[in-house]
């Protein structure tokens, strides 16, 4: 019925479809298995290709399984002369699926390193922009060659290199590579073996590099000496912004030392020193410093037994500090042997200072009246966003002390009492009923290990969602204020005002003007219903800026339909709206100019960045 043909790609097709199927039926009878293609022998068809355009599909093929073979990490699979291959078929234009290499746990051999360099010097071509390396064990001649590459590399931003076995031999090339790269913004070093005089070396080539963003030095081994070391490239830098010291040992000499240095310092913006041995003695220095720097906004010394004492002199030093806005004291022995003084102070410092934004006290035994210190006037703070207290041995009048606070405060919005065993079933209702009457509060911590804790839960969480709710509405409106104020209080900010935004205006104006003032403002508000950009001539618009501006502000109060925003605030938002210096401010500028704080309507509580912008750093996050 058929007769034999060449198939299109230069396969003999000697069977039928009807021999081919009742071939298949007789298989089906003779097995016991259901018949299944995988059970034909392979064929290996390279030895049919015959004609160029074989060829190209065969190239085709073996060009994809090695680009797979790149972007899984089984180098050892590959050879030199396949890279070169691959990277020949690009014809020199560049291709995005090598921006993030992430060969991670690999145990990378010397020849993988060397394939993986060649990569890096077609950067040209490769365009790799992350480079993690971690859990490789790498040391020696395999990181020499990727660090040789790198040196005539113009795109990777981020290195990674934690959980290796580096050295202070391997810290020195990586101070040469720096001494001559100004791409790579991000490096990190943690869990290795680099002592104070790889802390040397880099210090050294970091004091000339202006490109080094993020330096993570976690878990070496510097000691006091490679602390010395930092502090002089931290006098001399003006690029770093982030820098992790913990977990090295550093003592009271390398604290001292480093604290000096971020007096000068300009650039610094996160410090890490937990688990260093700082002690009081060491949290003097960092306070005495912190009265004078003006850029560092997060501090983390957990679990470095600074005691009561250290967290006063830090209060202290705060109070002429207006820039720190995240300070993590987990583990430090506050609260000890039932001592306050520490969380006297803290209270001190919230009631009268507008930082830090968020705190972690996490782990320290401050106890019911450690509680009623810190809460005592905390009901007059209105910038502290999140308090961690998670594990602090707070019984039933420490949460009363809390409850009492949250009744009046209207700035806290995240709070963690999970692990507080001793508060019970009667403090979990206390904790609600406050927050029945606190409007600020989004998210809460609890454990509810008890037997009533659905329906105390569940009244908890009304509560909370309601207050996500009010929160959304108070930026509504406050919004809405603003381009009200500048369309019918600034002619001259209208002129520039885009297009779209005199057509929009309308729509939110008219609904949410009272009956009992529309009247008055009909003339003025006519012309803005038109799609047209308003005239700085138009009599209506003047005759509006001429009314007296207690009245101004009583019409646009009234688009606070249902009274979420208080006067005073109302009167920060007209202000706003009449200078021309803000019309570039983004939405969040606005409302923490003009409300005092701006809280992200957001179920994540993390409010500001941590150590790592990648979210795959967890072991570097701090909140």
């Amino acid at each position: 019925m058929f007769k034999k043909v060449s198939s299109p790609l230069g396969l003999p097709r000697s069977l039928s479809l009807e021999t081919f199927s009742s071939k298949s039926k007789k298989l089906k009878r003779s097995s016991t298995k259901p018949f299944s293609f995988t059970t034909l022998p392979t064929l290996h068809l390279d030895r049919f290709f015959t004609n160029e355009g074989h060829q190209l599909v065969t190239s085709y093929l073996k060009l994809s399984q090695i680009q797979n073979h790149i972007q899984k990490g089984t180098l050892h699979k590959i050879t030199e002369k396949d890279v070169d291959e691959l990277l020949k078929s690009y014809g020199g234009l560049s291709t995005p699926v090598y921006e993030t290499i992430s060969y991670q746990e690999l145990n990378l051999s010397y020849n993988e390193c060397k394939l993986l360099a060649k990569l890096l010097k077609a950067n040209h071509v490769t365009k790799i922009r992350k480079l993690k390396l971690s859990k490789n064990h790498l040391s020696g001649s395999s990181v020499k060659i990727i660090f040789d590459a790198l040196q005539k590399n113009s795109t990777v931003k981020v290195l990674d290199l934690s959980f290796n076995n580096l050295s202070d031999n391997e810290a020195k090339w990586l101070g040469n590579l720096l001494k001559k790269n100004d791409t790579i913004q991000e490096i990190y070093l943690s869990n290795n073996r680099i002592k104070s005089d790889g802390a040397k070396y880099l210090s050294k080539a970091l004091m000339m590099n202006d490109s080094v963003e993020r330096l993570n030095l976690e878990s070496n081994l510097l000691n006091a000496e490679g602390g010395i070391h930092i502090s002089k490239m931290l006098e001399l830098n003006d690029t770093i912004k982030h820098i992790h010291l913990g977990s090295n040992n550093l003592n009271f000499e390398g604290i001292e030392a480093i604290s000096k240095s971020i007096e000068s310092n300009r650039s610094l913006v996160s410090l890490s020193l937990d688990i260093n041995n700082i002690t009081e003695e060491g949290a003097k220095s960092l306070a005495t410093s912190l009265e004078i720097n003006q850029t560092l906004t997060h501090l983390y010394v957990p679990r470095n037994n600074i005691g009561d004492r250290g967290l006063s002199y830090i209060c202290k030093s705060l109070l002429k500090n207006s820039v720190l806005t995240y300070l993590d004291i987990e583990y430090n022995n506050i609260g000890k042997d039932d001592n306050v003084e520490g969380m006297k102070s803290l209270g001190e410092l919230l009631e009268k200072n507008k930082v830090p934004r968020a705190i972690n006290l996490t782990y320290n035994p401050i106890g019911d009246e450690g509680c009623e210190q810190l809460f005592k006037g905390f009901h007059k703070n209105t910038t502290l966003e999140s308090l961690l207290l998670s594990n602090c041995n707070i019984g039933l009048n420490g949460i009363i002390a809390i409850s009492d606070s949250l009744k009046l405060n209207i700035g806290l919005q995240n709070l963690a009492l999970n692990k507080n065993s001793n508060m019970g079933a009667d403090g979990h209702l206390v904790l609600a009923d406050a927050l029945e009457k606190n409007t600020s509060l989004k998210s809460v911590q609890l454990d509810y290990n008890f037997a009533e804790w659905e329906s105390i839960g569940n009244s908890i969480q009304q509560s909370l969602t309601r207050n996500h709710f009010l929160q959304n509405e108070k930026y509504k409106t406050a919004a809405n204020i603003l381009k009200a104020a500048r369309i019918l209080l600034n002619p001259t900010l209208q002129q520039q005002l885009p297009t779209c935004m005199s057509c929009s205006t309308s729509p939110f104006i008219s609904p949410m003007i009272s009956p009992m003032i529309s009247p008055m403002i009909s003339p003025i508000i006519s012309p803005i219903s038109t799609p047209r950009r308003l005239s700085i001539q138009t009599p209506e618009k003047k005759s509006f800026s001429k009314l007296p501006f207690e009245l101004q502000e009583h019409i646009l109060a009234y688009l606070d339909t249902t009274h979420v925003l208080t006067k005073p605030q109302i009167l920060e938002i007209i202000s706003f709206a009449l200078k021309k210096s803000t019309l570039n401010f983004t939405m969040e500028e606005f409302l923490s100019k003009t409300l005092y704080a701006y809280y992200p309507l957001t179920p994540d509580v993390r409010l500001w960045p941590t150590e790592a912008t990648d979210a795959e750093f967890l072991s570097f996050e701090r909140f």
